[in-house]
């Protein structure tokens, strides 16, 4: 990985932890104000308003980074192939919105003004060019605007959510500072696009392609966000879906850094495509795979295993429901690691989509058919392995569509020694659970504890059995990704 690479990659770290760990700060504080039952409002809400956010963006964030990516060397180029984006975003933005505006005045009457909140959160898609920063490899300038909102929220909530009254007030402070973030980025956009003229072609040519990566989108919505809805409408509670939520909330943050490398490695590898340097970009989709799959490990199963102490200290003790979905959803990082990292670093660079609609298609049917079969009767952990089974599809059906490339026996001679090690470090962490000390000592034993059985033993693995490394050293020094 270049210098300019490991930056960018820094960069959309922070600004993914930024998304992840600055909300969870207000956690505690909002579980416990707020209780699970209101909550579980916010969370249906919001995941309503993100279907509207899908539907107004269609596939820009994959197809304008890659566009963009493709021509970021010539001004005249980029400025035309920005503004015939927007101006297609601008159109489903303002249709996604009025019929979200149409939904909330006629179906839903209670807690209506929370879903007035939330329009702020939909309205917010006039204003997202981050696709553009994205392809333009600017990742310093997302990284600062999402810490300066994220911020507002932590001293936004603190000042003005007091009590169960104030689910309206919490829901305002998100949906205003999402707002916020998006607007951040206007002012930045003179820096690098120009004003051309545009004919009606340079609008319609984007339509099918964005098309094109809206179909996996929204078929990965249905396991991303689909479980909650169909959660508070076959369960009928809302507590349960705050439940699995908080589970989801805690997932997301190695999922946010797992997805970092991802983000900075699309528009640098279609960049190579461009430019026909093929090899070197699907030795980069290789290299990351390996290094998504240790990460992966280590954060998968060292958070399985420090959820039973980490949940009720965190949460509170009426949030245990979520420890074990906590555990369960770890684990289902693991496929969905490897097929974000082949759709994102292989299929979308070379253009392979109709290998990703197919495999997602796939995942989102798997989905529907175990939630409506295990959640009336497994309630979240159905929804859970409904999502299990979709990412396991997903990764299988795109693994066998890429052999020519990276073969299935690779993945498994990459994953399987990250799993045993990963395994081990499940172990020491869960059974130190049962320590009588103070709680958040006990975390941080574990953590320490955990990451270094696990680094002893991928050491182990890489030096003396697979022999790929001489020392530590050498592992340090010639680690690619």
């Amino acid at each position: 990985m270049g210098s300019e690479e490991k930056k960018n990659y820094i960069y959309n770290v922070i600004y993914r932890l930024s998304i992840c760990i600055l909300p969870l700060v207000i956690t505690p504080y909002v579980a416990r104000v707020l209780g699970a039952e209101k909550v579980g409002v916010y969370a249906f809400s919001s995941t309503v308003a993100c279907y509207f956010i899908m539907f107004g963006k269609m596939g820009l964030d994959n197809y304008g980074n890659r566009s963009i990516a493709s021509c970021r060397e010539d001004i005249e180029k980029r400025s035309r192939i920005f503004w015939g984006i927007y101006i297609l975003q601008l159109v489903t933005s303002i249709l996604s919105i009025l019929v979200f505006i149409l939904l909330v005045l006629t179906m839903f009457k209670e807690n209506r003004t929370v879903y007035w909140m939330q329009l702020m959160y939909v309205g917010s898609i006039l204003f997202d060019v981050s696709w553009f920063f994205y392809g333009m490899e600017k990742f310093r300038i997302t990284m600062i605007r999402s810490l300066i909102s994220r911020t507002l929220i932590i001293i936004c909530v603190f000042a003005f959510v007091h009590s169960q009254k104030d689910l309206w007030v919490y829901t305002c402070v998100m949906s205003a500072c999402f707002l916020f973030e998006q607007v951040q980025l206007i002012p930045f956009m003179v820096r690098y696009v120009k004003r051309v003229k545009l004919k009606k072609e340079d609008i319609v040519c984007h339509i099918a392609p964005n098309i094109k990566l809206f179909v996996p989108l929204l078929a990965l919505s249905v396991y991303h966000w689909m479980d909650k809805i169909m959660l508070g409408i076959l369960v009928k509670s809302t507590a349960v879906v705050a439940f699995y939520t908080y589970a989801e909330n805690i997932i997301n943050l190695p999922k946010g850094i797992l997805s970092a490398l991802d983000t900075v490695m699309l528009p640098r590898i279609s960049n190579m495509i461009a430019n026909n340097r093929i090899e070197e970009g699907i030795q980069k989709m290789r290299d990351s795979v390996k290094f998504n799959s240790f990460v992966c490990c280590a954060l998968c199963f060292g958070i399985a295993g420090v959820s039973p102490s980490f949940v009720p200290w965190f949460f509170g003790s009426e949030y245990s429901p979520t420890i074990l979905l906590t555990i369960e959803l770890a684990m289902v990082m693991i496929p969905m690691s490897v097929a974000d990292v082949v759709q994102t670093q292989y299929l979308i660079p070379f253009h392979h989509e109709h290998i990703y609609i197919k495999s997602v298609s796939l995942g989102a049917l798997i989905n529907i058919i175990l939630n409506f079969a295990l959640i009336p009767f497994l309630g979240a952990s159905g929804a859970v392995i409904g999502t299990f089974g979709a990412e396991i599809a997903v990764c299988a059906y795109q693994m066998v569509h890429i052999r020519n490339v990276y073969k299935v026996q690779q993945l498994f001679k990459t994953l399987f020694p990250f799993i045993i090690c990963g395994l081990l470090e499940f172990a020491v962490t869960y059974a130190l659970s049962n320590l009588p000390i103070n709680t958040f000592l006990l975390l941080v034993i574990q953590i320490c504890v955990g990451g270094l059985v696990y680094l002893i033993g991928c050491g182990i693995y890489l030096i003396f059995i697979s022999k790929e490394f001489h020392n530590v050293e050498d592992i340090i020094k010639r680690l690619k990704f």
